[in-house]
């Protein structure tokens, strides 16, 4: 898995932290990258705070992660900060994106420049250089950024905002990223985890491109002891690569866990 470009997710906002809202957003989005055969590395709740979210993001950047997502952060308060913190770790100024603003104006009735709010212009505002895609389903927009070889893109908090951004904005390049074709599989053993978990990293480090996962919260006592749920993911760069990756860690699988007295049971196919 550390050999695949890698994807970080960071919601950002001192109300996640304290509980008053639940991060539904980084939950929604591993699941849609995890369909694009994406690998998310790490997902993170951050305070609003400027040394927070510099140090955090700057060092996702140096980590050399191929992309980072935040989620949070573009409101129109002086607690919104995520522009103005990817902009220090750019190393560049903020402007204001004008065709965002007269957007604005157009969608508000607003004739005169002068009359646009404090806040809609705050919205408006992005790091220097970097691209704001208008937001179909709200007002703050995705703000894409260049550090290096990250790219940063920022959306609102709202998860319909969310949602409708990374769809118009974000699936696509991440799909060019991961170009290749994922297959997964759920099998299940009858083995504890301390018996299964070995198998999985033995057959990961025998086929390239495959993550085994065992979900133990899944797991159920039967009679012949407890029936673990197990996830075989691999990704080809073509369809019959990738079930042959497949049908390989599958038979390794089978053969290890037969080894320890459980048969294989194929429960769900992806």
């Amino acid at each position: 898995m550390s050999e695949r470009p890698a994807i970080e997710i960071y919601s950002i906002g001192t109300e996640l932290l304290n509980g008053q809202i639940q991060d539904t957003n980084s939950f929604w989005m591993a699941q849609q990258i995890a369909a694009l055969g994406g690998y998310v590395r790490r997902i993170a709740i951050l305070d609003d705070d400027m040394d927070e979210l510099t140090g955090v993001l700057k060092d996702a950047c140096q980590r050399g992660t191929r992309v980072v997502i935040t989620t949070g952060g573009l409101g129109p308060t002086p607690d919104d900060m995520t522009v103005e913190a990817i902009a220090k770790i750019m190393g560049v100024g903020t402007e204001v994106d004008e065709t965002l603003v007269k957007r604005y104006m157009e969608s508000r009735g607003i004739e005169k420049r002068t009359d646009v709010s404090e806040g809609l212009i705050k919205m408006a505002t992005k790091p220097e250089g970097s691209v704001a895609h208008p937001n179909p389903a709200g007002v703050a927009p995705c703000v894409e950024s260049q550090v290096g070889g990250t790219t940063i893109y920022s959306l609102p908090g709202p998860p319909r905002e969310v949602e409708a951004l990374f769809r118009q904005s974000v699936e696509d390049a991440l799909a060019g990223i991961y170009d290749d074709v994922r297959l997964s599989l759920r099998v299940a053993v009858n083995l504890p985890e301390s018996q299964c978990g070995p198998i999985l990293h033995s057959v990961m480090s025998q086929c390239p491109n495959t993550y085994l996962k065992a979900f133990v919260a899944l797991s159920e006592r039967t009679a012949d002891g407890q029936r673990l749920p197990v996830d075989i993911v691999v990704w080809g760069k073509e369809a019959e690569e990738a079930q042959a990756l497949l049908d390989k860690a599958l038979a390794e699988f089978r053969a290890q866990a037969f080894e320890k007295g459980s048969e294989v049971e194929v429960s769900d196919e992806g």
